[in-house]
């Protein structure tokens, strides 16, 4: 790949992306009027078709696994849902579990595996959303085992590779670790992590929560060789109420809560909502769609791949356009009383672009930005969802910006007005 396109990105040309915009809900406004949603990593807008199908499945009241008629294409959707959720992962084998949130689901997962492997103590970081950390810490206090978190880079706003490392031994029973921060956007290089890990205990345990990075990128369990991995389908334009886990075959028939006369492999416990698994196929056509644009395979995987590259591009150069700007607005690295973390490498990036101001406290900037209609949310020591990293990175509060791949130039160059406003002390 070109160097220029890898750093800068580059985004969908041609109709491409009014295309892509066109498929999805309230792109440019929402019931209060026109607006710019830069608020991805804590919600997502919906594809339109999914909103659909939510309305179409539910009218219908046969049990899926009925012998009847209308029961008979539900029981497909849940069916199509679990292979897709497995062609999400990247998975090739092992079992989906699916539950209200992905925190319940990694919860779940975290507890079986602590609860079955032999070990003293347990390996995360202080990177993580609470869904990882919080659930080592709390089984590790049920368990009555020792809980460690390695300290977070404040060079780079990821994993302290080397702190984390030692705290891994022979009697480690899990290391969990989040792939990509949702406060900070950095992209941790979890494949050398898990590598060098297993140099210390080769048999070790690893759960993933790639709930941040799946919208922004591929993922493949195999290739990593992880155990359990989750995500949140809402954040990739998919259906809230639902949370995702992949388990390896041998974590999948580990003891868990499942029904006496079921399979010992199986994490469904009364069945799951069909809508909420027809929108992961639906996703996945969606981004395959995408990524026929950029690649002739047939093979459902490969064109997967080739969308999320398309839309890891596009993304790339929205940031980069944040940053430095255009001959219609001047980018964020070169305003005035504007501070960004962790921006030097794109490539080692989600789509979040974290940022301070030097004369307004980043509650009252995101206030301005939505007076401005544009969505953007702050991140706080205050607040339960962000402090352990904020102090971890050394930052007091930031700013979140967080677009996405259906967003266009015209919203970057809005916002970047809109900053430099507050920037000076106009609004």
């Amino acid at each position: 790949m070109d160097k220029n396109i890898e750093q800068q990105g580059k985004f969908f040309q041609g109709d491409l992306l009014e295309k892509i915009r066109e498929q999805i809900t309230m792109v440019g406004e929402d019931t209060d009027g026109k607006r710019i949603y830069f608020e991805n990593a804590g919600g997502a807008p919906t594809l339109k078709n999914i909103c659909r199908i939510a309305e179409t499945a539910n009218e219908v009241p046969d049990y899926p696994n009925r012998p009847t008629p209308a029961a008979k294409p539900l029981q497909k959707l849940i069916d199509d849902g679990i292979a897709d959720a497995k062609l999400i992962f990247g998975a090739k084998s092992g079992s989906i579990l699916a539950d209200l949130t992905v925190s319940k689901s990694i919860f779940t997962m975290t507890q079986v595996i602590m609860q079955n492997v032999p070990g003293t103590n347990v390996v995360t970081t202080e990177l993580e959303h609470p869904a990882t950390y919080d659930a080592c810490r709390y089984c590790a206090g049920l368990l009555k085992k020792e809980f460690r978190a390695a300290g977070i880079d404040r060079k780079t706003g990821m994993i302290d590779t080397e702190d984390l490392l030692r705290k891994i031994d022979a009697d480690t029973c899990l290391l969990s670790l989040i792939h990509a921060s949702n406060i900070l956007g950095t992209v941790n290089d979890v494949k050398t992590i898990i590598k060098e890990a297993r140099k210390i205990k080769p048999d070790l345990y690893i759960l993933l929560d790639s709930t941040q990075h799946i919208p922004h990128g591929t993922v493949d369990v195999e290739d990593l060789q992880v155990d359990a991995a989750g995500f949140a389908p809402y954040k990739i334009l998919g259906k809230r109420g639902l949370g995702i886990g992949w388990l390896s075959e041998r974590v999948a028939s580990m003891p868990h809560p499942h029904f006496v006369e079921g399979a010992a492999n199986d994490w469904d416990l009364g069945g799951y909502e069909p809508a909420g698994m027809a929108a992961l196929t639906m996703i996945n056509d969606y981004i395959c769609w995408i990524g026929s644009h950029f690649s002739k395979a047939e093979d459902r995987r490969e064109l997967l791949i080739a969308g999320m590259h398309a839309i890891e591009l596009h993304e790339r150069a929205i940031m980069y356009r944040m940053l430095h700007g255009s001959d219609k607005a001047a980018g964020v690295s070169n305003l005035k009383g504007v501070h960004i973390y962790f921006m030097d490498d794109l490539t080692k990036r989600d789509c979040i672009l974290p940022m301070s101001f030097d004369n307004i406290e980043a509650v009252d900037a995101a206030r301005k930005f939505i007076e401005n209609s544009i969505y953007v949310f702050n991140r706080s020591r205050s607040n339960k969802m962000s402090k352990r990293v904020l102090d971890g990175a050394n930052i007091p509060n930031i700013i979140r910006v967080s677009p996405m791949h259906f967003h266009n130039t015209e919203e970057i160059d809005q916002f970047l007005c809109v900053t430099a406003r507050i920037a000076n002390g106009e609004i």
